[in-house]
C-alpha cells in the first residue's frame, strides 16, 4: 500500500487521480469503521437525545450503548446530577457539526417504510461517522491546498499525505472517527485559514464569519480557545508595522459576536447539565501547572507524541522557515501549539487514556503539514527528493506497524517498556491485514448485510466525494500566498523560485 502511493508521484494527471480514487475507496471499505464506540459515544449522544427523543437527559441513550456491550468509560455515562440528568461531559460541538447528517438519515428513514432506532441503529451511527469522516477530508483538502500555494505541489502532497498517515490523525479518520479529532481539526483549520485569507482589509461579515468559525472551534474541545491567539498575534503584528487603527475595535466586537453564536448552546447545556456557565472537566481530570510532564508527552512510550509520530520531529524543523515565510501567521500558530503541548503534558492523564498516540495533538494538523512542506521543499530544493519521500514513507510505515501494535499486542492504557514497544512493532507485522477486515462494509458483507454494506458504502463514499469537491470549489486562496511584506531576500536574487526545481529521479519522474 505505501509503496503503490508512493509510485502514484510518477503517474500522469489523470492518472494520478484514478489512482488514488482507487486507493481511496479500498480504504475506506476496508478501515472504516462506521460505528460509535469509546468517548464518541458521549459526543453522539447530544443528537439522538435532544433531536430524536426531545429530551437534554442523555442517560436512555447511554444506557442503550452500555446494554449493547459497545466498549465505553461506563464509569463516566452514569453518573446522575443534582438536577436529574445524567452528566456529559463532552462538549456539543462535534454534535452540532454532525446534526445535518444525523437529520438527514432520519428524514430519509422517516420516509422508509419500517423503523430504525435512532439511538443504536447502525444508519444512525453511520451518519455520525460519516459527518466525522467528511469534516476530515475536507481539513485535508484545505492544508493542502494552502501547501500548495505556499510551497507547491509536490511538497504539498508529501505533507498532506504524512499528516495523514504518518500521524494519529489516521486513527481518528478511519477506525474511530466517533470521537473528536476530525471535527476539531475541521474547526481550527477553517478559522486559522480563514483569518489569513482575509487579512487584508477583513470586511465586517468576515469578522464576524471568523468568529463563528472560532466558536465552533472552541466547542468542539475545549483546548481549541488557544486558536484565538491568533488575533492578538495579529494585531501586535499590526501594531508593529503600523497598521492597527482604533477604526478595528468595532470589528473585534463582531468577531466576538461571532463567536458567541455556537458558544450559546454550550452554555445553555452546561447551565442546564451542571448549573454552571463554563464547561466542567470529568472527575477523573486535573491540572498540575508546577510540575507539567513535557518530556513524557513527547517522547514516553505511553503515546508520547514523537514517539508514537517520528516524522513531526521533521515537521518541527521546517517550522522557522514557516514563520519566516508567513510571519504573524506562522508564529501565532506556533504559540498555539507551544501552549497546548504545555497544558496537555499538565493535565493529569497527560497521555490520553485509551487512545492512539498523542490524540490531543492532532488539531496541529495545519502546523505539522506547514512544517513537513517546508522540510521536504528544501530537500527538494537539493535535488534529494528520495530522502524526503523515504521520510515520509518511513513515518507512513511505522504509524501502520503501530497501528497493528496498539489494537492487537498492547491492548491497554499502558506504557510498555522501550524495549518493549521496540519488539511490538517487529511482532506487529503479521496482524497489518487485519487492520484491513475493521471497516464496516466488508464485516457487513461478511455477515451477509448486503443491503446494509451497499448503503454504507454509497454513503462513505458519497460524502468523501462531497468533502472534495467542497473543499476544492472554495476560493479561499486565491492570492493568498506568501507572508504580508515583500521578501527582501527574493528582492536581491529576482531570479531564484522559492517553488522546487523540477527534478528528474526514478522517485518522482
Amino acid at each position: 500500500m505505501i509503496a503503490a502511493s508512493l509510485d502514484l508521484l510518477r503517474l500522469g494527471s489523470v492518472r494520478r487521480r484514478l489512482a488514488l480514487a482507487g486507493l481511496a475507496t479500498v480504504s475506506l471499505v476496508f478501515c472504516f469503521r462506521g460505528t460509535v464506540r469509546g468517548d464518541g459515544v458521549a459526543y453522539y449522544g447530544y443528537l439522538p437525545s435532544i433531536f430524536a427523543h426531545r429530551s437534554f437527559d442523555l442517560g436512555p441513550t447511554f444506557d442503550r450503548f452500555i446494554a449493547a456491550g459497545v466498549p465505553v468509560a461506563r464509569q463516566f455515562l452514569e453518573i446522575t446530577l443534582p438536577t436529574g440528568l445524567t452528566a456529559d461531559y463532552k462538549q456539543v460541538g462535534a454534535a452540532l457539526l454532525a446534526l445535518p447528517f444525523y437529520l438527514v438519515t432520519h428524514g430519509v428513514f422517516l420516509l422508509v417504510p419500517g423503523r430504525q432506532d435512532p439511538d443504536i441503529s447502525a444508519e444512525y451511527q453511520l451518519a455520525f461517522a460519516a459527518a466525522s469522516l467528511f469534516y476530515g477530508v475536507l481539513a485535508l483538502v484545505l492544508i493542502y491546498r494552502f501547501l500548495r500555494q505556499l510551497f507547491g505541489p509536490r511538497p504539498a502532497a508529501l505533507a498532506t499525505t504524512g499528516v495523514l498517515l504518518a500521524t494519529p490523525l489516521i486513527a481518528y479518520l478511519l477506525f474511530e472517527p466517533s470521537y473528536s479529532h476530525t471535527f476539531s481539526v475541521f474547526a481550527t483549520t477553517a478559522f486559522a485559514l480563514y483569518l489569513y485569507v482575509t487579512r487584508h482589509d477583513r470586511r465586517w461579515t468576515q469578522w464576524f464569519l471568523a468568529g463563528v468559525l472560532g466558536g465552533v472551534a472552541t466547542i468542539t474541545h475545549a483546548q481549541e480557545v488557544f486558536f484565538f491567539a491568533l488575533i492578538p498575534v495579529e494585531a501586535i503584528w499590526q501594531i508593529w508595522h503600523r497598521r492597527w487603527s482604533l477604526q478595528l475595535l468595532p470589528k473585534y466586537v463582531a468577531l466576538m459576536l461571532g463567536a458567541l453564536l455556537p458558544i450559546l448552546p454550550q452554555v445553555a447545556i452546561d447551565q442546564l447539565l451542571f448549573q454552571r456557565w463554563l464547561p466542567p472537566t470529568a472527575p477523573n481530570i486535573s491540572f498540575d501547572f508546577a510540575h507539567p510532564h513535557l518530556l513524557d508527552l513527547l517522547v514516553s512510550t505511553r503515546h508520547g507524541w514523537l514517539a508514537w509520530s517520528p516524522l513531526v520531529v521533521v515537521a518541527l524543523l521546517g517550522l522557522p522557515s514557516v514563520v519566516r515565510r508567513l510571519e504573524w501567521f506562522g508564529a501565532a500558530l506556533l504559540t498555539v501549539g507551544l501552549a497546548e503541548v504545555v497544558v496537555n503534558a499538565s493535565v493529569s492523564d497527560w497521555w490520553g487514556g485509551v487512545a492512539f498516540g498523542s490524540r490531543r495533538l492532532t488539531d496541529q494538523s495545519l502546523l505539522l503539514g506547514l512544517g513537513l512542506a517546508a522540510s521536504c521543499a528544501w530537500l527538494l530544493q537539493r535535488r534529494l527528493a528520495p530522502l524526503a519521500i523515504g521520510l515520509v514513507a518511513a513515518g507512513i510505515a511505522l504509524t501502520g506497524l503501530l497501528l497493528a501494535q496498539y489494537y492487537y499486542i498492547i491492548r491497554g492504557d499502558i506504557g510498555p517498556p522501550w524495549r518493549d514497544f521496540l519488539l511490538g512493532q517487529v511482532q506487529a507485522v503479521p496482524y497489518l491485514p487485519r487492520l484491513f477486515a475493521q471497516g464496516a462494509v466488508v464485516r457487513e458483507a461478511l455477515n451477509a448485510q448486503w443491503l446494509l454494506a451497499g448503503y454504507t458504502a454509497l454513503v462513505i463514499a458519497g460524502v468523501a466525494v462531497l468533502a472534495v469537491w467542497l473543499g476544492n470549489r472554495l476560493g479561499l486562496f486565491k492570492g493568498s500566498g506568501g507572508g504580508d511584506r515583500p521578501d527582501p531576500g527574493r528582492a536581491r536574487r529576482p531570479g531564484r523560485s522559492r517553488q522546487p526545481a523540477p527534478i528528474q529521479s526514478p522517485a518522482i519522474g
